[in-house]
């Protein structure tokens, strides 16, 4: 009798394991980028009271050309993001990093380079810090949203110094 049940377990464990398939990087990528950007938003509603009638200037666009612009400037705004204080932006810098491991993975498996390590944080982000943390969450919110949308151009690798390679 034990050894029927020991059986039936086996064999159901092997039929989950190999019904199971791994995720996708791409599905991975696009998980941690709508937590994040829903960690985002919580964050700004928690902590930022700012009002609706202030103008932060002109959004910036910068354009997903690839995997390798995307791991640059995710790379860059987890730099920007360690202005304190910033104890309440703990977790996004957590998402930030896996997401940045998660490309960083992607990117070797399909040969792109991975981008030079930032300069340090400028002085004027340093003086009014709250500001500074607010406006990088915002940019990390609308390149997250554009990056879900865009998710199909990380197949391929653009750098401003090499031609544009596609993986196949």
């Amino acid at each position: 009798m034990k050894s029927s049940m020991i059986f039936c377990l086996l064999i159901s464990s092997l039929v989950a394991v190999s019904i199971s398939r791994p995720t996708a990087p791409e599905d991975r990528i696009r998980i941690i980028a709508r937590t994040t950007i829903s960690r985002i938003k919580k964050i700004k509603d928690e902590h930022f009271q700012m009002s609706p009638e202030i103008d932060f200037g002109p959004d910036i666009d910068n354009p997903i050309d690839g995997l390798s612009s995307v791991l640059s400037y995710l790379s860059y705004l987890q730099l920007r993001l360690h202005v304190p204080p910033a104890q309440h932006l703990q977790q996004v810098q957590i998402d930030l990093e896996t997401l940045l491991r998660t490309l960083e993975e992607l990117a070797v498996s399909q040969g792109c380079p991975l981008p030079n390590p930032e300069t340090p944080v400028h002085k004027e982000e340093t003086a009014f810090p709250v500001t500074s943390n607010y406006l990088h969450l915002l940019e990390l919110q609308r390149f997250l949203e554009k990056l879900c949308l865009n998710i199909d151009k990380l197949k391929y690798c653009k750098d401003t110094d090499v031609a544009e390679t596609f993986i196949l």
